[in-house]
């Protein structure tokens, strides 16, 4: 199957001038209570990284999260009464759904995302899973292991399989990803990620998503609005749900 591979996808120009993502058009599509749903998720995230991270700069606490992704450094401080107020939120406005669903659940709400969407984007890719597959197998080492390592290790990873099949997917008919459909004009890397979430149906992991915005974006752009909403839902949103579902 053929796939859009993060970093092939995204552009990353830097042509500020001509790339586009109107807040104010956004909110109204997702409408008022979800729009301020959305808005309390974004302070809370910038909560967390208080908490987790002592630099002065947003930005600064920003690159040190990413970074701790990077280098898989991840042992994070929650806010249990807010991250449960939060997601509570995000429950009884919707938000929630028309960002993920979980396997039981259904979406009704259908929408004219190729009004505003085309796959015509600059420096995009295809990569086939296969090839990918292929070199990871070239490349990783398999470390020798003692028999009881070794059943300890499968006994973690079927522990964490199983938390991965709890965890909601993205709902690729979602008003979330229409709202930014409809909110960006000619942003390339904001059109990437919503084909990538509502026509490949893929979720770009954390990694890859660290990687890429070190590497690519400058202060002033990694606490652009639609930069850190990218963070929020793929890393921060789903670490909450996912420490709820450990919790339980």
């Amino acid at each position: 199957m053929k796939i859009y591979f993060m970093l092939m996808v995204f552009s990353f120009s830097h042509l500020a001038f001509s790339q586009n993502v109107d807040r104010e058009v956004f909110e109204e599509t997702l409408g008022e209570k979800k729009a301020y749903a959305y808005s309390m998720l974004e302070k809370s995230f910038e909560e967390f990284l208080k908490t987790n991270y002592h630099q002065t700069s947003l930005p600064e606490r920003i690159k040190s999260f990413l970074t701790d992704i990077q280098n898989q450094n991840i042992n994070w401080i929650y806010d249990e009464n807010l991250s449960k107020s939060m997601l509570d939120q995000l429950e009884k406005s919707g938000l929630r759904e028309d960002i993920l669903l979980y396997k039981n659940e259904s979406y009704k709400e259908r929408f004219e995302f190729i009004k505003y969407l085309d796959e015509n984007i600059s420096n995009a890719e295809t990569i086939d899973n296969s090839e990918i597959e292929d070199g990871y197998e070239e490349l990783i080492e398999i470390p020798t292991t003692s028999r009881k390592e070794e059943i300890q290790l499968r006994k973690e990873e079927l522990d964490r399989q199983k938390i991965r099949d709890k965890l909601p997917q993205p709902n690729k008919n979602g008003r979330f990803y229409f709202a930014l459909a409809k909110a960006q004009t000619n942003h390339e890397d904001v059109k990437a990620y919503v084909l990538l979430v509502t026509k490949y149906e893929e979720s770009p992991s954390a990694s890859l998503i660290a990687s890429a915005f070190l590497d690519n974006l400058s202060n002033s752009e990694l606490i652009a609005w639609e930069n850190k909403l990218i963070m929020i839902v793929e890393i921060y949103l789903k670490s909450l749900i996912s420490n709820e579902i450990i919790k339980k």
